[in-house]
């Protein structure tokens, strides 16, 4: 009789072996769930790499989605060091001849008393500061902004404690000490420039009790004496743009030139003035439009790959038959085919300005053309691209319709949710399965067990019908 031998089993039945074969059949359920899963989660990672391909041709299009942004202009001004100047909305191309009289200043006003240490005294009461303007001759407080008081006594009266009740006052004056080798002077600055920062330092006359007559040298009023003395006078910027005198408080004017923002340096020679051209910018504008050919051609070829087919190696693409993706295909194939309704003749198709579309469903730029286009007055290439009052160009289509299919209730994330469902009841069936399957290869050992025992005790009764019949034979 031939066995199994399988050390520590009495009939040599091996148990183990034999569960396992049984196992395999048994987990073939098991191993489909796997493929399965593999292939949705591929999917997965192939529709995560189309939603980025799709932001980016979204940003790239957004960049040409506004009149402003097809139409911007480059700045140059003749002498840099005077100063700099950027366009935004607003602004045209030109050229202004621009003379810059003065700057604007912060007034800076420094104690006429020295003191020999930050740690002396200088008096207690309150010190009113007050920001206006002397233009007049007299201070003129600015109605929109409160006085300030602030309370000197015991636990501040130094020169130390002023500069630091000063600071935490938020009154819009810095205040820092300054050390000439022998005394110590008490410096303010107003945190803002031009005539209407000017700081008025009083003693209120209706404080009680009265301020020490100490306190007074850190007065200022806009006279001379022996109290606080000017150093810098609060001033407005002063330039002249094409003849007219323009008076600004901030070094950064924004408003003299239509949509142009001027950020000052230097002043000029006394009657000289320096040339700012205001250009379209042509370059930029191209630059966007190649970004846009290039984001979507980027898009074509990730959508044609991942839905390929290869008939002689019998090789598909990830997403090879996905209705969700020849969706998206046709849209923006629909959008960039079609024509702009308000743009001028000559101009209302990508082919018009030199943008035509490949076999492969990629896109191409004739430079030249293009070239050609972008310096054509009479092609209007804000209207094609851009987004003007009921007309939609190319750009402002595709950043529409993309934030449509990206959006939460989108084409793109319903999709992705579903094979996201479809994974999470796949887990649910493994669970599933797998606790059957633990209860099944516990079946299988128990009936083996069980025939392994019931074996073990029907080849020992053989054994010993063997012996017996032996002996009665020879017996006889």
């Amino acid at each position: 009789m031939t066995t199994i031998s399988s050390a520590g089993i009495g009939s040599g039945l091996d148990v183990d072996a034999l569960v396992t074969k049984l196992m395999e059949v048994e987990r073939q359920p098991l191993t489909n769930i796997d493929k399965k899963e593999a292939s949705y989660q591929a999917k997965l990672s192939a529709f995560g790499t189309l939603k980025s391909a799709l932001a980016d041709f979204q940003t790239a299009a957004k960049a040409l989605s506004t009149p402003a942004q097809m139409s911007p202009l480059k700045t140059s001004v003749a002498d840099a060091t005077v100063m700099s100047a950027s366009a935004g909305s607003g602004a045209v191309a030109g050229s202004y001849d621009i003379e810059v009289k003065s700057l604007a200043q912060a007034q800076k006003l420094v104690s006429g008393t020295g003191y020999a240490a930050t740690t002396d005294a200088v008096g207690t009461g309150k010190l009113r500061i007050a920001l206006g303007s002397y233009a007049s001759g007299s201070f003129a407080a600015d109605a929109t902004r409160t006085p300030v008081d602030i309370t000197i006594d015991s636990s501040n009266n130094t020169l130390a404690g002023v500069r630091d009740a000063i600071n935490a006052s938020n009154a819009g004056v810095t205040a820092s000490i300054i050390n000439d080798g022998k005394n110590n002077y008490l410096s303010l600055t107003s945190k803002a420039t031009g005539e209407s920062s000017a700081m008025q330092i009083t003693l209120p006359a209706d404080q009680d009790p009265p301020a020490s007559a100490s306190l007074a040298a850190l007065t200022f009023d806009g006279a001379g004496g022996p109290n606080m003395k000017q150093t810098v006078a609060a001033a407005d910027a002063h330039i002249v743009v094409d003849s007219v005198d323009i008076y600004k408080p901030g070094n950064t004017i924004t408003d003299a030139i239509q949509g142009v923002t001027l950020n000052l340096s230097h002043t000029t020679a006394d009657g000289v003035s320096t040339r700012l051209s205001l250009d379209q910018d042509t370059a930029a504008i191209r630059t966007a439009i190649e970004g846009f050919v290039t984001a979507y051609n980027n898009v074509s070829k990730m959508m044609a790959d991942a839905t390929s087919y290869d008939a002689a190696t019998g090789k598909a693409g990830t997403l090879n038959g996905d209705s969700t993706v020849r969706a998206i295909q046709a849209q923006l194939r629909g959008i960039l085919g079609g024509a702009i309704k308000g743009a001028a003749r000559g101009s209302a198709t990508l082919p018009d300005i030199g943008i035509t579309s490949q076999r492969d469903g990629t896109l191409a730029i004739d430079s030249a053309k293009l070239t050609s286009a972008l310096s054509d007055p009479n092609k209007d290439l804000s209207a094609l691209f851009a987004s003007r009052g009921t007309n939609k160009g190319f750009g402002a289509q595709i950043d529409a319709a993309i934030g449509r299919i990206l959006s939460p209730v989108g084409t793109l994330p319903t999709h992705t949710n579903s094979f996201n469902a479809s994974i999470k009841d796949l887990e649910k069936q493994r669970t599933a399965l797998n606790t059957r399957l633990d209860a099944t290869e516990a079946r299988y050992r128990a009936q083996f067990s069980a025939l392994d025992q019931l074996m073990a005790s029907m080849s020992s009764t053989s054994n010993y019908l063997m012996q017996q019949l032996a002996s009665l034979t020879n017996n006889s």
